[in-house]
């Protein structure tokens, strides 16, 4: 049977173009004015990256390629003299942390992992100087402690191996993430909880994710398991009455406890259908193509609420669904898990 078309808003880079500046992307949104004083992260950049490089490689646009420069620059920048990244810039071009988080390092080295093997019409010359930053960075990538670190970092290594690399470099580190990632798993689960932690918070998906491309990395039938396994309990969860409806971000979800129904947040609506479309991929099996499809709906309109969360005008993605309706404002987090979610739907033929 062929699947019904989705009635969603063309793909589009303006809204993203309209966020940035020579710096970066800036991070937050008044309603969809840029909102300056809040600065760039490096988060932000890195998720910017992808979409960029993602639409350079499907179009050829001159624009996304403008773009997928810049926000490389503002990660080589962001780099400190041992190679950890910065994350929080002000406005000014200031770094105001001395190091950033595990998992703004993480998403880095996926958007640059991601860069450097991008296939043309990408430069050579912008892969490599991606694949340099990458190299320099992804020495961190052993000492991790953040589970979603590790597997913003997995996925940073799996792009990274699929160009003409230097596999010395990242030699051992898709086992090793990925038997912590598995560790963590045995540890946490039970039979009403498979989960990776006692709680599930944000960029849920993520995690299974990163486990399916270790597996197929290493070819350890162990990851592929416990991914799928993670990845039904998490579609159990979110799902209900056949629409997705992520863990909102007032209270989480802890084992034993009530979950919390909003807000819901773009960044786990886009996750779930990357994991979604990279598990039909892996496992072989359509149904999560029905799943990504699913996931990918509630952004327009197929929700809670029935919000549409693309705002017509703009092109903008709303910040969060919450009890009363949308959250107006169309920051940098929102837009760049919209279009990633997109880009994925695109290229599994989705949409």
């Amino acid at each position: 049977m062929s699947e019904a078309p989705l009635r969603h808003p063309p793909l589009s880079l303006d809204y993203l173009a309209l966020l940035t500046d020579d710096t970066g992307i800036i991070q937050h949104a008044l309603y969809a004015v840029p909102n300056r004083p809040t600065g760039y992260t490096t988060d932000d950049n890195a998720r910017a990256l992808v979409v960029a490089a993602q639409e350079h490689e499907r179009t050829g646009d001159r624009r996304a390629l403008c773009l997928a420069t810049l926000y490389l620059a503002y990660l080589y920048h962001a780099l400190t003299p041992d190679s950890f990244f910065h994350n929080l810039m002000s406005y000014d071009r200031r770094w105001i942390d001395a190091r950033g988080s595990e998992d703004s390092h993480g998403r880095a080295l996926w958007s640059v992992g991601y860069l450097s093997a991008a296939r043309p019409p990408v430069p050579a010359d912008v892969r490599q100087a991606a694949r340099q930053v990458f190299e320099d960075a992804v020495p961190w990538a052993r000492s991790l402690r953040s589970l979603r670190a590790m597997a913003f970092s997995l996925l940073g290594i799996y792009h990274y191996l699929r160009g003409d690399s230097n596999s010395a470099v990242v030699a051992g580190l898709p086992e090793r993430l990925g038997n912590q990632l598995l560790a963590a798993f045995e540890r946490n689960q039970s039979r009403e909880w498979p989960w990776f932690e006692p709680i599930l918070t944000y960029s849920n998906a993520m995690l299974p994710n990163a486990l399916l491309l270790a597996y197929e990395l290493t070819g350890d039938d162990r990851y592929r398991d416990r991914a799928q396994v993670a990845l039904e309990f998490l579609a159990q969860v979110t799902l209900v009455d056949g629409i997705f409806m992520p863990v909102g971000c007032h209270g989480w979800y802890a084992r034993g406890g009530t979950r919390a129904w909003f807000d819901q947040q773009p960044i786990d609506v886009g996750g779930m259908v990357m994991a979604c479309l990279n598990a039909a991929r892996v496992l072989k099996e359509d149904r999560y193509r029905g799943l990504a499809r699913t996931c990918f709906e509630w952004f327009c309109g197929r929700n809670a609420l029935g919000r549409c969360m693309v705002n017509a005008e703009t092109g903008g993605c709303y910040d969060g669904l919450t009890p009363e309706g949308v959250n107006g404002n169309q920051g940098a987090e929102s837009q760049t898990a919209y279009l990633l979610a997109y880009e994925a739907a695109v290229a599994a033929d989705l949409v």
